[in-house]
C-alpha cells in the first residue's frame, strides 16, 4: 500500500518529536531532574543572617549546597562564600522529606543592604543549578551595634593587604561579632551577654559562661544551646578558650574546700563538657618550689589572684602547653606530666628575686625586652613564641614584694626560645610612633607569616579599643577604633575564614 508524501512526513515528524521527548526525559541531569527552586525566605535572629528553604524533588542526589555574597562597591574583603556538605545537612536535619524542603541559613550578609547573592546547588553527576537572589537585610540596633560605626583611622585598601578578610572579637557584650577588614559588621547572634571566653570550631562557636559552669554552642543561623560542665567542681570560665591536643583548653575557676581557686586552673574538655585532663597551677608549683628547697606559701595562695592565667595553647612540636600568668610569667609544662619546663618573665618580680627554685627555671633574655603582663600567646609560623606584651607590672603580689616593671608602652614580642642552651630573644615587636599603651587585655596573632592582627583594647588610658592589621613591612593595612568598655569591646580578635568556609 503506498501512503501519501504529506502523511509519511508528517509521520515522521512525529516520530521525531516523540522520539526527541522521551530521549530528553531520559537524559535529564541531576539538577534538572530535582527541579530546584527557593520555596521560602524569612528573616534571621539578626539582620545579618536570613533562612531560606529550597525545595527539590529529590534530596538523594545533591553534593552540597554553596554560596556566595558580593561584596559592596569600593570595599576589598574577599566576598563571603559558605558551603554546606551533605554530610552537615543530613546531621543537621535539613532535609524536611515530608514537603521536599531543604532549610539552610544565609550568613554572612551586609545589614541595612540589599544583598546579591548567588546560590548554587550541587548534585553528584557535577551538574549544578544556579539561583540569583537579592536578600535584603534590615539596619541593625542589637546590643553590638557599637561595631558599625568605628572610627577609621586607616582604611583597607588595595595597597597593603593583611592577608585576611574576616575576624572573630571575643567581647564582653554580645555573642562573638565577626566583622570583614573593610570595618563592617558581618555576623553577631542574641542571647549572650559575653563572649571573652569563645572559640570558632569550623561550623559554629563554643562560648564559655563568665558566671556559670556552662558551655554554649552557637551556629551561625543564630541559633544556641547551653551544656553544663560534667564536673560541678568548677564554677565559670574566665579570659580564652583555644583548641587543645584533643578538646578545648579552658580557663576556669573553682572552689574546693570553700576555698576559691582563682584563675589557676586549666582543663581540657570536650565542646559537650567532658572534662578530658586538668592541670591545676598551685600543685604544680608547689610541687616544683618544695622540690627547690622552697616554701611557696608565700607564692601559691589559694582564694587569691596569685597566677592570673590569661591564656593557654597547646605545642604539637613537642607535646606541651603554654601558659601565660599575667601576674608573673610564661610557662612551659609538659603536656602529659605538668612538669615545668621553664619561665620566661620579669626578673625583677616577687617570683625571680625570692625563690631560688623557680630563679633556676628561668630563661636568660639575651636581647630584648622581657613579657610583663602579657596576653594572647600563639606559636609564629616560624615555631617562635608570639604574645602581646602589655607592659603593666603585677597587681597581687605579698605585701612588701616587687610588682615588678611598668612600662608607658605595649609591644606585640616574638621569641626565639633555645630550650638546650636555656635562652630567650626577641627577634620582632610592633612599636608604632606615637606609642600605644594598652594595659591590660589585648591580642596579636599571625593572619599569615609576618602579617598580623593586633588588639589594643583599653588604648588612651582605657578609653579606645583599636583593631590594627600590619603587614610584614609594618605597614598599616587597617586601624578602627571604637570606645572603649574597659575589656568589653574586643578582649582579643582572630582571623576566621568567611570566603571559603565549608561547613562539613
Amino acid at each position: 500500500m503506498k501512503f501519501p508524501i504529506r502523511y509519511c512526513m508528517a509521520l515522521l515528524a512525529f516520530l521525531l518529536i516523540t522520539g526527541c521527548s522521551r530521549l530528553t526525559e531520559e537524559d535529564d541531569t541531576q539538577a534538572e531532574a530535582a527541579h530546584v527552586a527557593v520555596a521560602e525566605q524569612a528573616p534571621g535572629i539578626t539582620p545579618f543572617i536570613v533562612n531560606l528553604a529550597l525545595r527539590l524533588d529529590d534530596f538523594a542526589d545533591l553534593e552540597s549546597v554553596s554560596y556566595t555574597v558580593a561584596p559592596k562597591l569600593g570595599t576589598f574583603s574577599k566576598p563571603v562564600a559558605v558551603t554546606y556538605t551533605r554530610a552537615w545537612l543530613e546531621r543537621n536535619g535539613a532535609w524536611r522529606a515530608a514537603d521536599k524542603r531543604l532549610a539552610l541559613a544565609v550568613f554572612g550578609l551586609y545589614a541595612n543592604h540589599q544583598n546579591s547573592v548567588t546560590l548554587t546547588a550541587h548534585f553528584r553527576d557535577k551538574s549544578t543549578h544556579v539561583e540569583r537572589l537579592t536578600l535584603a537585610a534590615a539596619a541593625y540596633t542589637g546590643s553590638g551595634a557599637l561595631y558599625t560605626t568605628p572610627q577609621v583611622r586607616t582604611a583597607r585598601s588595595a595597597s597593603v593587604s593583611p592577608r585576611f578578610d574576616y575576624m572573630m572579637v571575643q567581647n564582653g557584650v554580645t555573642t562573638p561579632a565577626v566583622l570583614d577588614t573593610d570595618g563592617h559588621l558581618r555576623w553577631v547572634g542574641t542571647g549572650l551577654t559575653n563572649s571573652i571566653s569563645s572559640v570558632f570550631l569550623d561550623d559554629s562557636f563554643v562560648v564559655g559562661s563568665p558566671t556559670l559552669p556552662e558551655l554554649y554552642r552557637v551556629e551561625l543561623n543564630g541559633s544556641y544551646v547551653a551544656q553544663p560542665l560534667a564536673s560541678t567542681r568548677y564554677t565559670a570560665f574566665h579570659h580564652d578558650l583555644t583548641r587543645g591536643k584533643t578538646g578545648l583548653l579552658a580557663e576556669l575557676d573553682a572552689i574546693e574546700g570553700g576555698v576559691p581557686r582563682i584563675e589557676s586552673i586549666l582543663a581540657e574538655i570536650t565542646p559537650a563538657g567532658e572534662i578530658l585532663k586538668e592541670w591545676d597551677m598551685a600543685a604544680i608549683f608547689r610541687a616544683a618550689m618544695q622540690a627547690g628547697g622552697d616554701d611557696p606559701s608565700n607564692f601559691v595562695r589559694d582564694g587569691i589572684d596569685w597566677f592570673h592565667m590569661n591564656s593557654a595553647i597547646y605545642d604539637p612540636a613537642d607535646d606541651s602547653l603554654l601558659l601565660s600568668s599575667r601576674e608573673n610569667f610564661v610557662v612551659k609544662i609538659d603536656y602529659a606530666t605538668g612538669k615545668i619546663k621553664w619561665l620566661l618573665g620579669d626578673t625583677t618580680k616577687h617570683w625571680y628575686v625570692d625563690y631560688p627554685s623557680l630563679r633556676a627555671l628561668a630563661l636568660k633574655l639575651k636581647s630584648g625586652k622581657p613579657p610583663i603582663g602579657q596576653h594572647s600567646l600563639s606559636i609564629a609560623a616560624n615555631g617562635e613564641l608570639l604574645l602581646f606584651n602589655n607592659g603593666f607590672g603585677s597587681l597581687n603580689q605579698p605585701a612588701g614584694t616587687s610588682p615588678g616593671i611598668t612600662r608607658d608602652f605595649s609591644t606585640p614580642s616574638r621569641y626565639a626560645i633555645d630550650e638546650k642552651a636555656g635562652t630567650a630573644v626577641e627577634t620582632w615587636s610592633y612599636a608604632p610612633t606615637p606609642a600605644i599603651y594598652s594595659d591590660i587585655c589585648s591580642s596579636v596573632y599571625e593572619s599569615a607569616a609576618n602579617h598580623h592582627l593586633i588588639t589594643y583594647s583599653v588604648a588612651d588610658a582605657r578609653t579606645r579599643t583599636r583593631l590594627v592589621a600590619i603587614d610584614s613591612a609594618g605597614k598599616v593595612a587597617f586601624d578602627y577604633e571604637y570606645p572603649a568598655a574597659n575589656c568589653a569591646v574586643a578582649f582579643n580578635s582572630k582571623s576566621v575564614d568567611f570566603s571559603d568556609l565549608t561547613l562539613k
